[in-house]
């Protein structure tokens, strides 16, 4: 089984001094012409789908930031892992044909996250807070192909 290890990132509150914790791994992209593109991703087990921006997208609109929303899959390879190709189910997120526009509120900018539909049947993710060394002293995400 293929693994890895990031060290949980941190920043501090500055407005109530509390300690936030996330992760973020690191993915290639396969493009429209069968190249890839590294992408850092947001794990986010509380997100349903994986979700990232698209200036292309058409269709409903994601109720929440109000942009527009496009389902569709990527295909990616974890980095860091094997060379396994994933296809993961995916709503992309923004206007059609053009970024968000300057001065663009972070609530309402897309994000690239990685959620769980589709993606926990193939990759496993553990949120481990036991401070491991002075890389990781908050913990580790762990990652292993499934």
């Amino acid at each position: 089984m293929s693994r890895l290890q990031k060290p949980l990132n941190e920043r501090v509150l500055w407005s109530t001094g509390d300690l936030i914790l996330w992760a973020e791994l690191d993915l290639l992209l396969k493009d429209d012409f069968g190249n890839w593109q590294a992408q850092t991703f947001r794990v986010d087990s509380a997100t349903d789908m994986t979700t990232l921006p698209a200036y292309d997208a058409q269709g409903v609109t994601h109720e929440p930031t109000g942009l527009p929303i496009r389902s569709g899959f990527i295909r990616c390879r974890v980095v860091g892992l094997d060379q396994t190709e994933h296809v993961f189910p995916c709503f992309f997120l923004g206007e059609p044909n053009a970024p968000p526009p300057p001065g663009t509120a972070p609530s309402r900018t897309p994000r690239y996250l990685l959620g769980l539909s589709g993606v926990v049947d193939k990759i496993r993710w553990t949120f481990d807070a036991t401070p491991a060394s002075l890389q990781a002293p908050h913990g580790y995400l762990t990652v292993e192909k499934i």
